[in-house]
C-alpha cells in the first residue's frame, strides 16, 4: 500500500525543529541539543542563558528560511523587513539630504528625536550664544554674564565649538568636574577646591537645563552627577601688625594701591567691586560723599560687583583720612587694566611675605618673583582683607544686622562666620583691639 501524504506534516516539522533547537539547562550548562532540517544534529553549550537563546533564535530563523525556499541568512529579519531595509539604504545613498548619516540607525534616531520635538544638530557655539542672549534678556548683570561667557569659551576651547550639545555624556561631565591628571578638564593637574568644582557643576547644570528647555537634547548629561559640596574654611582676620605691613607696602608703591588696600581693609569692599574684569562696572570716585560733619559714605551701586542690591558704606575715620590726600574728583578708583592690577596686587602680597605665584609681577621685582612661591611662605587667604574689616566692625558694633547691611551680606552669614573671632592681647581686650584696627593708616 503506497504512502499517504499527511496534510499536517509541514506543521509537525515546524513544531519539531523549533522544540529541538530550544535551549535547555543540562548538567549546569545552557545547551542546545537536537536535530533539525539543514543543520542536522546540534550539540552546543553556552556560558549564559541569554547567549543560548540568541543562538537558538538564529538557528530557528535559518531553518525557517530554508524550509520557505529562500537562501540561508544570518539575520532575524523577515523577508519583508529585509526588503524595506534594502530600499531604505538605496534612498540613503542617493538622497543628498541624507549623505551625512552613516547608518540606518542614525536616521532612525534622528527621526525619533524629531518626533519628540528635539533639534539635535545644535553646536556648542550656537547653544552658548543663545544662552547668553537669554540671560541678557532676563536682566542678568554684566558681571554674571562675563563669568558665564568665560566658562562657555573654556568649554568650547576644550571640546571644539562645533561639537553638538547632544553629544555630551554624563562621563564627560564627571571627568570635567573631577579634574584628574588624564581627564579632559580645566582642573587637571591643579589644586582646586570643592567649592570651585561645585560652582562649575552648577554652571553646567544651568547651561544644559537651558539646552533641554530649548529641545536641543533629550536629557541633561549633568543628571546624576554629584556635587562636591563646599569647603568649610575658617574665616581669618589679619592682626594689627599684618595689616600695617600691607598698608606700608601699598602706600610705598602707589596711591592706587594704597586706595585699594585701604578700602578693602576698612570698608570691606570686594575685589570685584574695586577692580572687576575689563569693561565691568566698578567703584568710581564719584560714588563717594565726603562730609565735614557726619559720616562720609560710599555708594556701591546695583551693577557693581557680584550682588544686585545697592548699599551705602559708612567710611571709618582712618579711611577718610587716608583717602583725603589721594582722592580724585572723578574716574575709577583703580585705573589700571585688570591684567596690570593683578600683577600689582600679587606683588604687594608677595612683598608682605605670602606665598604667591610670581609670573604676574616678575616685571616689577624679578628677584622676589623667583622666591615668592616657596613652600615655607604662608598661603594668602582669599578675601582676607574684607574678612578683617567685617570681623573688627562686628566686634565694635555687636549688631549683626547693622554689619550685614554695611558689608552687603546676610545677618545669618555675619553671625555664623564672624562673631567672636577677635581675641585681643594681654594689653588690649577684643573691643579695644578692634578699635585700634580702625586707627591704622
Amino acid at each position: 500500500m503506497g504512502r499517504q501524504d499527511n496534510p499536517n506534516e509541514g506543521d509537525s516539522i515546524m513544531t519539531d525543529y523549533k522544540h529541538a533547537l530550544r535551549p535547555r539547562l543540562i548538567a549546569g550548562k545552557w545547551s542546545i541539543q537536537g536535530t533539525a532540517p539543514l543543520l542536522g544534529r546540534v550539540r552546543k553549550q553556552y556560558p549564559t542563558k541569554d547567549i543560548a537563546e540568541l543562538e537558538s533564535q538564529k538557528m530557528i530563523t535559518q531553518v525557517g528560511n530554508h524550509l520557505a525556499g529562500s537562501q540561508i541568512r544570518e539575520t532575524l529579519l523577515t523577508k519583508a523587513q529585509e526588503k524595506d531595509a534594502s530600499l531604505a539604504l538605496q534612498i540613503m545613498q542617493t538622497d543628498p539630504k541624507l549623505q551625512g548619516f552613516g547608518s540606518l540607525l542614525e536616521i532612525v534616531n534622528f527621526a525619533k528625536s524629531r518626533s519628540n520635538g528635539i533639534q539635535n544638530n545644535v553646536t556648542l557655539l550656537e547653544a552658548g550664544n543663545t544662552y547668553i542672549n537669554d540671560l541678557t534678556a532676563r536682566g542678568r548683570d554684566e558681571s554674571y554674564l562675563t563669568q558665564v561667557r568665560n566658562k562657555l569659551i573654556r568649554l568650547q576651547n576644550f571640546f571644539d565649538e562645533e561639537m553638538l550639545v547632544q553629544d555630551f555624556t554624563k562621563d564627560m561631565i564627571r571627568a570635567w568636574i573631577r579634574g584628574d591628571n588624564r581627564d579632559c578638564s580645566p582642573f587637571s593637574g591643579k589644586e582646586v577646591t570643592k567649592t570651585t568644582k561645585t560652582a562649575e557643576l552648577t554652571f553646567l547644570k544651568g547651561f544644559f537645563n537651558f539646552c533641554r528647555g530649548q529641545d536641543w537634547i533629550d536629557f541633561s548629561p549633568c543628571e546624576g552627577v554629584k556635587s562636591y559640596g563646599k569647603e568649610k574654611a575658617e574665616i581669618k582676620a589679619l592682626s594689627l601688625e599684618e595689616t600695617q605691613l600691607i598698608l606700608d607696602i601699598a602706600k610705598a608703591h602707589s596711591d592706587e594701591a594704597y586706595a585699594y588696600f585701604a578700602l578693602s581693609l576698612f570698608a570691606g569692599l570686594r575685589p570685584e567691586e574695586l577692580r572687576p574684569s575689563d569693561g565691568d562696572a566698578q567703584v568710581m570716585w564719584e560714588d563717594f560723599t565726603f562730609r565735614t560733619k557726619g559720616a562720609s559714605t560710599l555708594e556701591v551701586g546695583y551693577r557693581v560687583g557680584k550682588v544686585t542690591s545697592r548699599r551705602v558704606v559708612e567710611l571709618p575715620g582712618n579711611l577718610v583720612s587716608i583717602l583725603s590726600s589721594i582722592r580724585k574728583d572723578s574716574g575709577a578708583v583703580i585705573e589700571s587694566s585688570y591684567a596690570t592690577w593683578r600683577g600689582i596686587k600679587d606683588y604687594i602680597r608677595a612683598k608682605a611675605g605670602y606665598k604667591v605665584y610670581g609670573q604676574h609681577f616678575k616685571h616689577i621685582d624679578p628677584d622676589l618673583a623667583k622666591v615668592s612661591n616657596r613652600a615655607d611662605r604662608p598661603k594668602y587667604v582669599r578675601d582676607v582683607l574684607r574678612h578683617s574689616a567685617i570681623t573688627y566692625r562686628l566686634e565694635i558694633e555687636q549688631n549683626k544686622d547693622a554689619v550685614a547691611n554695611w558689608a552687603g551680606n546676610s545677618p545669618a552669614v555675619i553671625d555664623q562666620h564672624y562673631r567672636a573671632l577677635v581675641k585681643g592681647t594681654r594689653d588690649l581686650d577684643p573691643n579695644r583691639y578692634a578699635l585700634a584696627y580702625f586707627e591704622l593708616r
